[in-house]
């Protein structure tokens, strides 16, 4: 019931659109034209400034675990600004000219978009820059994938190059210092990202999107015009690809013609709501120990995430995962058999880890290998790559034997031996210099290759009629990820409160792929990344939790240093509050669901920035309100993202205009249009919900059933820090045990 009424007004809202995109070519002298779609003027061609600019660069590429330092020498960037117009009845083509350089574009709608369809360019350039109008700082402008840093994209440019986000994300910080410092650019900047799109919309109610897939650049800092860079070639199989423009009357409309473009994912299963996914690994004695301590302590437990399930290796940096991915029973002993007795008698579903590169000292590589399925270098020869003391092969994924392969791995070691889900890791390491079957440079394979995993993933789910019960969770993403993938999650964030890396990170990265066309994100509940002395507190795991109980998906990580981070085991109360976020998290299973309903059918995140539904509030559209989001159109979410000692537990949030009840104590605020800074103890999200909202009573009954907060204890000088060294009230773990699981790093 409550998803149908979500879904009521929203389908009424999409048929009042437009049906037919509309777009008209107007003269304004012999050196200039309009570009009008729906009314909305996109194109303001000029002599001075031309919609079209073509060029040359000498550029190149230096990869080192994920992170690319290019260089980058402009070396000609010329205006075209001679054109020539034919108008037909069906379209409307042009001819851009100068210095002896000619570019064609024709102009057609198709059902509610608008095609700029580039149908030639000079084969001497490998650069071409597209303009469209800006009107200036009072234009806001959002997506290019999954942004970190900013929400709000204009004054800012972005390169469409995915890569490790990096450590810290930030060149004032000291850790991303530090991390640059050991290798040259893996502290990242405030662009660097898993998920580049070229694609944005723009408070003035448009969408733009590239087709291409090679590098290039979103870039808003002029006033005048918003100019998308794509990077070209003699290599290039496409260049530069074609331009859709999309209008919409609101936000949610425009949601629906992008994702009606780009794809939309499927409904996430109901069991996804039996609780949280605890990440554990050990071995099949530890992690039932495990599973057993959280039940006894309240958990609610969906499943249990096990990455080692395949195995480990060990470097000088400790245990790492072995990736030759197929169960080893040495590692978790009768696993074939517990998989299923979790699930049947526990109703408790086991998730493993997968990724698209192969340990060549395992079996899995020596098959591809002799099959010829795994890239190549320039030589001929199988491309290796370091991945920090063991050299992987990479699976060919434009292979149709190689894809069909290795999807049938997915499906014989993942899904027919029973695990329910997977993290379907990695895809940004690409080398740009790779041989392919297909032919296709690296370079150009490099932003979509995240597209080709998520398909092989995704085929094997279909293969096995398991679409829509099955959940695999990816980190990277591009262009046709929104059709493949199921769900994404943040990725490696630092376990800090640091804004650029750390908790509150996560929510304009959510809140940018949502208008970017993808609507389902999670994250590791207590962050992944801890290095240089930065080690993950109670507070920081407490806080996560608290936040998660709003999202789509539960699910938590020991992080990359079990053993100097603190882990939701380590205390009775962490384990309580943990219970609690979840119970929480179940209690708003009727209405969340609803929201899913909105992502599949139509293409509306679940997650939404404010102005979203209230577009006619300037501070909505503020970059400060990056940090709050709403869940659906009923429910506003403010997590706390810094310490206690920052904010004396009070936290402020913005409420835009309309009628809003604070969840937690049904206290009205009428109007809205203001700041209001409340109290915030750990397990307290501030939420508000529409008082005017249908669900109004079934969110009275979330806060009435919502379990109290456990008694903080009494805080020590020296917090536990080894997993499983809290004494709980059912269990204590063997301290053997234990110091062996210390000892695994990711």
């Amino acid at each position: 019931m409550t998803g149908s009424l979500l879904l009521t007004s929203a389908v009424l809202l999409v048929l009042c659109g437009p049906a037919v995109a509309e777009h008209r070519f107007e003269r304004v002298s012999d050196d200039a034209f309009d570009i009008y779609v729906d009314d909305v003027l996109l194109i303001s061609h000029t002599k001075d400034s031309p919609f079209i600019l073509v060029g040359n660069s000498d550029y190149a590429y230096v990869s080192e675990f994920g992170n690319f330092r290019i260089t980058d020498i402009l070396q000609e960037k010329i205006h075209l600004d001679q054109y020539n117009v034919t108008e037909l009845p069906d379209r409307t083509q042009l001819e851009f000219n100068a210095c002896n350089l000619q570019v064609s574009v024709e102009i057609f709608d198709r059902n509610e978009l608008t095609y700029v369809n580039v149908t030639s360019v000079p084969t001497e350039i490998n650069r071409l820059w597209f303009r469209l109008t800006s009107t200036g700082s009072d234009e806001h402008v959002y997506g290019g994938g999954e942004q970190f840093s900013y929400f709000d994209l204009n004054g800012r440019n972005f390169p469409l190059w995915l890569q490790e986000q990096g450590v810290g994300r930030n060149k004032s910080y000291e850790i991303t210092f530090l991390a640059d410092q050991d290798t040259p650019d893996s502290g990242g900047d405030y662009y660097s990202t898993y998920w580049v799109q070229p694609t944005f919309v723009s408070s003035r109610k448009y969408f733009a999107h590239f087709t291409s897939t090679r590098n290039g650049q979103l870039d808003f800092r002029n006033e005048l015009f918003h100019e998308i860079e794509i990077w070209g070639g003699p290599d290039a199989t496409v260049f530069p690809g074609m331009l859709i423009l999309g209008t919409g009357e609101t936000f949610p409309e425009i949601s629906t013609k992008l994702s009606g473009l780009l794809g939309r994912q499927p409904l996430l299963p109901d069991w996804l709501y039996n609780g949280v996914i605890l990440g554990v690994q050990g071995g099949t004695d530890l992690m039932l120990q495990y599973l057993e301590q959280a039940q006894n302590e309240g958990i609610p437990v969906a499943g249990l995430w096990i990455q080692d399930w395949a195995g480990r290796i060990t470097t000088s940096f400790g245990r790492r995962l072995f990736w030759n991915w197929e169960w080893d029973p040495e590692q978790y002993p009768g696993l074939d058999t517990e998989i299923i007795r979790l699930k049947e008698e526990e109703n408790v579903r086991l998730f493993a880890y997968m990724n698209p590169n192969l340990n060549r000292e395992g079996n899995l590589y020596i098959e591809a290998h002799e099959n010829d399925y795994l890239i190549k270098n320039t030589t001929g020869d199988t491309y290796l790559v370091d991945y920090g003391e063991f050299f992987c092969g990479i699976v060919d994924l434009t292979s149709p034997e190689a894809f069909t392969w290795y999807k049938g791995k997915i499906r014989t070691n993942l899904i027919d031996f029973g695990f329910d889900g997977w993290m379907a890791d990695f895809g940004e390491y690409l080398p740009p210099d790779a041989v392919f079957f297909n032919g296709v440079s690296g370079e150009e394979l490099h932003n979509l290759w995240p597209v080709l995993w998520a398909e092989a993933n995704r085929e094997a789910v279909e293969d096995a009629g398991r679409l829509g019960d099955i959940v695999f969770w990816m980190r990277a993403g591009f262009t046709g990820s929104q059709n493949a993938s199921v769900i994404t999650w943040a990725g490696d964030q630092l376990v800090d409160f640091s804004t650029a890396d750390g908790l509150a990170s996560i929510i304009p990265a959510t809140l940018s792929l949502g208008m970017s066309g993808y609507g389902l994100n999670h994250f590791d509940i207590g962050g992944y990344t801890s290095l240089y002395g930065v080690v993950r507190t109670e507070e920081l795991l407490l806080r996560y939790a608290d936040f998660a109980a709003f999202t789509p998906m539960m699910r938590s990580h020991e992080g990359n240093r079990p053993s100097e981070n603190w882990q939701y085991y380590s205390s009775v109360y962490s384990m309580k509050m943990l219970g609690r976020a979840t119970e929480i998290y179940i209690l708003l299973k009727n209405y969340t669901r609803g929201v899913l309903e909105e992502v599949t059918t139509l293409g509306y995140p679940a997650q939404r920035p404010l102005f979203y539904h209230y577009e006619d509030d300037p501070r909505s559209y503020d970059d400060s309100m990056k940090y709050q989001y709403l869940l659906g159109k009923d429910l506003l979410v403010a997590p706390v993202y810094l310490p206690s000692s920052e904010t004396n537990d009070r936290w402020s949030v913005y409420l835009p205009p309309d009628d809003w009840v604070y969840l937690w104590d049904g206290t009205d605020h009428i109007g809205g249009g203001e700041v209001v800074t409340i109290d915030a103890p750990l397990g307290v999200t501030p939420v508000f919900y529409r008082k005017d909202s249908p669900h109004a009573q079934f969110f009275r009954d979330v806060a009435a059933n919502a379990p109290p907060i456990p008694r903080s204890p009494v805080p020590t000088a020296e917090p536990p820090t080894t997993p499983g060294s809290a004494v709980s009230a059912s269990m204590d773990l063997a301290l053997s045990a234990v110091i062996a699981f210390c000892l695994m790093l990711v």
